[in-house]
């Protein structure tokens, strides 16, 4: 089969759960004897080029450069308009070139101009991956052009598209209330996943190299015991929460220290500052972004995992806690729920609540140290392969 995606920046050059997503999901298919086209963004903000990995072809398409406050919107740029010239040209060909396009994302630039251009009666099945309401929508002036524009995209969704994926119930309720019970096109519920293969050679490799871990924690600051959180440090992933929470904690938690780890932003320097006005100085480390083998090393040795995200689509870092049987605090947003139900040792707070974070966070500490252990029976659940599988599936079949 042929198969195009569309998605923003390719390979993932962010520590990001949606554009892992994005690799992974092509290499399976790859893997699995499918010809992969990925359609991507360039926003231009990345540090350093990250090359393909597979047999995947990548074209790219320039956007327009943002200012570094707008660094939120920057999948949301215009693109450039030589790299609108033959996108066009792209769309125009896939009813011929590709059995199967999947989007990833709604407002974003790439699905939105596809989607925009794309004529009803192309015969490539399209296959829409919502991964919910942007975290505008929180906001009074972003959140009503959100809105409206979930509105206006999502009916064209629902005339050029086979079927549309969500991933929580969460996502499920806000498309109900956008679009309406019953309104547009077929609704199918999936889980994300996990590449099992590659978090097997990861795990291996920080479980047999022990003393190189500790070399690695200790040279970067990081002291134990610590809570961490990990991801973009933007707004939407609340580490201001997380801050504040172990301001709160302090008082009888002095050694406790918090570590954030992820891709740096303008909204960094504002978390650097909180730190500085809380007081507490070296118990706070921001370390930016991390490989895949350093997130497992920093999860071997905490004692507790946060998730303070304001807002999630679906939410991989408990998806990863949930399958190495990590404690965890996390918000209800996204998915959380449904995949920590059933865990005793995690707890689920309601986002922007520093005090009942710091309280849950509390309780989780007093459990002690855990150590990471594979759950076979999660890792099954959200191998990224059998996602691939049914996308697929749900592309061929008919509505």
């Amino acid at each position: 089969m042929r198969i195009l995606q569309v998605c923003p920046d390719y390979p993932p050059w962010g520590l990001g759960g949606a554009p892992q997503i994005f690799r992974q999901l092509a290499e399976s298919w790859t893997a699995a004897g499918h010809e992969v086209t990925v359609a991507c963004s360039r926003p231009l903000s990345r540090s350093r080029e990250v090359p393909p990995r597979g047999q995947v072809r990548v074209v790219v398409f320039d956007l327009w450069t943002l200012p570094a406050r707008l660094y939120e919107a920057r999948y949301f740029a215009p693109m450039t308009h030589s790299s609108h010239g033959r996108f066009l040209e792209l769309v125009r060909e896939t009813g011929r070139d590709f059995d199967l396009v999947v989007l990833h994302g709604l407002l974003e630039t790439m699905p939105r101009e596809f989607l925009r251009h794309r004529r009803p009666t192309d015969p490539a099945r399209v296959v829409s991956l919502q991964y919910g309401i942007p975290s505008a929508d929180q906001r009074r002036v972003l959140g009503a052009i959100s809105r409206g524009l979930y509105r206006s995209y999502g009916r064209r969704l629902s005339r050029r598209t086979a079927r549309v994926v969500l991933f929580s119930d969460e996502t499920e309720r806000e498309w109900h209330q956008y679009f309406g019970p019953g309104e547009g096109t077929t609704i199918l519920r999936s889980g994300l996943g996990l590449d099992t293969a590659e978090l097997a050679r990861e795990l291996a490799e920080v479980e047999s190299q022990s003393s190189m871990v500790d070399a690695w924690l200790a040279a970067r600051g990081v002291r134990e015991p610590f809570a961490l959180a990990i991801g973009r440090n933007d707004q939407a992933k609340g580490f201001d929460v997380a801050i504040e929470a172990l301001r709160l904690l302090a008082p009888d938690r002095p050694a406790l220290s918090l570590v954030l780890a992820g891709e740096s932003t303008p909204f960094t320097a504002q978390l650097a500052r909180q730190v500085r006005e809380a007081g507490l100085g070296s118990s706070v480390v921001i370390l930016g972004r991390v490989s895949g083998w350093e997130r497992l090393a920093l999860l071997s040795r905490c004692h507790a995992f946060l998730i303070p995200s304001r807002k999630e689509g679906y939410g991989l870092n408990a998806v990863l806690a949930r399958s190495l049987s990590k404690p965890t605090v996390a918000t209800r947003t996204g998915a959380h729920g449904e995949i920590l139900a059933g865990d005793t040792r995690s707890r689920i707070v309601p986002p922007s609540d520093p005090r009942q974070l710091a309280d849950a966070l509390r309780s989780v500490m007093d459990a002690g140290p855990s150590p990471l252990i594979v759950d076979p029976v999660q890792l099954m659940r959200f191998d990224i392969r059998g996602v691939a599988a049914a996308l697929v599936k749900v592309g061929v079949d008919p509505p």
